[in-house]
């Protein structure tokens, strides 16, 4: 398989805080990968770091492609409909056929299952809606890695599903990503490969079935032992 992603040797410091501690993590293409971890263990740093939006301090990024982010509370643009939140960077960024773009929104909210929303306002939207929306901007880009931090920490449980659904969808068209995510099911359904993150550190890394049913170390047996009583 060929590799999109590789990363050596990463430390992200934020002044005298180490947040990433020498972190290698590859990713190939197709695969899906879900980082688990405690808050505060570097997980969204080591995302940003992949896509630029923290610096690294030291280490080597060979990124083949371009990266996609879904962030944890939105960053929709409330002045625009949802269709112009999709099509304005590819558009004006990416100066593609205006024509194309906007036939590709089109198939996106309909993927996303919000093709009636086309012409709402965020404002007048669920924080689902926002997120599958938001979801779609990403994609309209046509990244080689979807990047999810956290996409549903923010949502209430009952609308969660609705955006995990769609991830799920994204899952089965072998679309890469990388999710930081505390959803221990959507981990164990969806991804190749789970890696656990602690104190800046990856501390174990495995199939689904090794991380959850077959733990090693003990800070993975202690995490997991905490989200199931959660």
């Amino acid at each position: 398989m060929e590799k999109i992603l590789e990363m050596k040797n990463i430390v992200k410091k934020f002044g005298d805080f180490t947040a990433v501690d020498n972190v290698d993590f590859s990713l190939e293409k197709g695969e899906i990968v879900a980082i688990i971890g405690p808050s505060g263990s570097g997980k969204s740093t080591l995302l940003r770091c992949i896509n630029g939006l923290n610096k690294i301090t030291s280490g080597t990024i060979n990124l083949k492609g371009e990266t996609g982010m879904v962030f944890q509370h939105f960053h929709l643009f409330p002045h625009m409909t949802c269709r112009k939140n999709i099509t304005y960077a590819p558009i004006n960024v990416k100066k593609e056929d205006r024509e194309e773009v906007e036939k590709r929104a089109d198939d996106l909210l309909k993927m996303v299952g919000l093709e009636q929303k086309g012409d709402a306002f965020p404002a007048h939207l669920s924080g689902g809606q926002k997120q599958r929306i938001a979801i779609a901007r990403a994609l309209a880009m046509n990244p080689d890695i979807m990047l999810f931090d956290e996409p549903t920490s923010a949502l209430d449980p009952e609308i969660t599903g609705e955006v995990l659904n769609v991830m799920k969808k994204l899952a089965e068209e072998h679309t890469t990503m990388i999710v930081v995510t505390h959803e221990m099911g959507f981990a164990k359904e969806v991804a190749d490969r789970v890696v656990f993150m602690a104190d800046g550190k990856i501390v174990e890394e495995g199939t689904p079935d090794e991380i959850f049913n077959n733990p090693k170390s003990e800070r993975l047996i202690s995490f997991l032992g905490a989200m199931l009583r959660a």
